[in-house]
């Protein structure tokens, strides 16, 4: 999606030189002060061609430019796009002589701003461009994202000089399908996750295990899961990108599969899914109705509201980097983010468009934070796995994302404690449609002592959900008592629904199809399987 309509094509080449010549600037008095001498050097020597009368009549040089800001257009000229490829070039020497490090979320931010006007060049300025200037633009683009992003080659082309073209094209034009992120530890849930899509709600998405190879998810288990239901196919991910910078065949590495399973799909559009997810309509419903996602092309689901004043270190963190970044109505409106609660983003369903160039940008981003060393030292240390890289990652990228409107809810069954308000108890995390209907909620359908109410399911067993509430107060269960049955996630001080007619068809023939799945196989990891007692079946 172009940033600029093609009718201001003689204006995006003039904005485009002022944004990468004011980026230099901005980073030769706030970068270079941080640098080691050695690198000082190359970044003077590829600075040592910048205009000697470059200005910066509106005083923005110490700010970041989102791409979305209006900026003063000055006067055409001449020869603008050889100007604009020298600019480029310049920018370019800056990035490959100065590397992003681990701890500068932002200063990527910036530059993937940067290199969003240079795409929107590529697309709304091929008429004003030679062959010749096209091939050096598309070349310095490729330059670019390499620097930043060195997992983007395939490992079977390591000399390729297109890397990211090469990427995109592996995309299938008008696709979309359903990415899960799998391994032997979640086999079980996966499976049910299939057979509640496949089976119950008849959706004919595709579906893709992303797995990190042998040693993780087996030959075994891998014909096993392709053979539950048709279209259910699997992919290798560390052989489809760089594995060097990634280590996804750590065991715990899982979180950090997910973006790269979405980076290296050949969906267009993805549904990414957590094993634990349940859908109670087709999952075709956020591709074709809702309107945040058709907006923008990234749609992330919020977590439940609790646990204000905790993890301060975390929110230190997140306004450390956002700083001198401009906020985006999405981070406005987060509660999280700016009443202190303790968590943001409930990763159980992702929905991206790749086919927007904005969107490949947030992803990339949300890649690199996931990436060994940054994951290691920030990422992981400041949140819950890769759940809130995919917000920042947006965020920083200054590309347009949306949340749901609400926060999550609960769906599960009735307490009713004496002297106290009702509540929904239940370890899930409900979240609604555009039109306040159920839509999905993550946690399984596993039901065990720490998450049931009334009869107990027993171990491996299961229970149909009665109620749901959303817009309560949420008490997050107490690790420490979980086993014991005296702690259970609740909800309570907004209004107990019933689970209607139609959710309880798909919920009672999911539990059925999972029943199904569990007899067929014992192949399942001893953490998260055992055989169900006669008394919990």
């Amino acid at each position: 999606m172009s940033l600029f309509a093609p009718s201001r094509s003689h204006h995006l080449i003039v904005l485009i030189l002022w944004l990468s010549t004011l980026f230099l600037i901005w980073q030769h008095y706030h970068g270079l002060a941080q640098l080691s001498p050695g690198q000082t050097v190359k970044a003077q020597k590829a600075l040592s061609t910048q205009p000697e009368d470059a200005q910066d009549p509106e005083g923005i040089l110490s700010i970041t430019l989102p791409v979305d800001r209006p900026q003063p257009i000055a006067p055409a000229a001449p020869n603008g796009v050889e100007a604009l490829l020298s600019s480029i070039a310049k920018s370019i020497e800056y990035f490959v002589n100065v590397p992003i490090q681990p701890s500068e979320f932002s200063q990527l931010g910036g530059r993937l701003q940067i290199l969003s006007t240079w795409l929107s060049a590529r697309e709304t300025l091929p008429s004003l461009m030679s062959s010749s200037q096209i091939t050096t633009l598309d070349s310095h683009i490729e330059r670019t994202v390499i620097s930043l992003f060195p997992f983007i080659r395939h490992p079977m082309q390591p000399k390729n000089a297109q890397p990211f073209s090469t990427l995109r094209q592996t995309f299938q034009k008008g696709s979309s399908g359903i990415v899960i992120a799998g391994d032997k530890s979640n086999l079980r849930y996966l499976c049910h996750a299939i057979q509640n899509i496949r089976t119950v709600l008849n959706s004919s998405l595709p579906i893709q295990i992303a797995h990190a190879g042998d040693r993780v998810l087996t030959p075994s288990l891998r014909r096993f899961i392709t053979n539950l239901a048709p279209n259910v196919t699997t992919i290798n991910v560390p052989t489809l990108l760089d594995p060097r910078p990634l280590d996804l065949q750590r065991p715990d590495a899982a979180p950090a599969l997910r973006p790269f399973a979405v980076l290296a799909s050949p969906f267009e559009q993805v549904i990414l899914i957590e094993p634990k997810t349940i859908f109670l309509q087709p999952p075709t419903t956020i591709l074709e109705n809702h309107g945040a996602y058709k907006a923008t092309g990234a749609l992330l689901f919020h977590d439940h509201l609790h646990g204000k004043g905790d993890f301060k270190e975390r929110h230190e963190f997140w306004h450390g980097l956002m700083k001198n970044h401009r906020h985006s109505q999405a981070l406005r409106s987060s509660r999280v983010y700016n009443e202190g609660y303790a968590e943001e983003t409930d990763g159980g369903v992702i929905v991206l468009d790749k086919s927007r160039t904005s969107v490949m940008l947030g992803l990339l981003h949300t890649c690199w934070q996931n990436s060994k060393r940054v994951r290691k030292d920030f990422t992981y240390k400041s949140g819950d796995g890769d759940r809130d890289s995919w917000w920042l990652g947006f965020e920083l990228a200054g590309a347009p994302y949306a949340w749901e409107s609400r926060y999550g809810g609960t769906i599960g069954w009735l307490l009713k404690q004496e002297g106290k308000q009702d509540r929904v108890c239940g370890n899930t995390n409900l979240h609604l449609d555009e039109s306040d209907k159920p839509l999905w909620f993550s946690g399984g359908l596993v039901a065990d002592e720490t998450n049931t109410v009334g009869r107990d399911a027993g171990v491996g067993g299961y229970q149909l959900p009665t109620q749901w509430m959303v817009d309560g107060v949420f008490q997050k269960r107490r690790e420490d008592l979980v086993g014991r049955g005296r702690e259970r996630d609740c909800m309570w001080g907004d209004t107990v629904r019933g689970v209607g007619a139609e959710e309880t068809r798909v919920l009672s023939e999911s539990i059925a199809a999972a029943r199904k799945v569990d007899e067929k196989s014992r192949l399942f990891d001893a953490r998260t399987y055992r055989k169900p007692t006669k008394e919990g079946s």
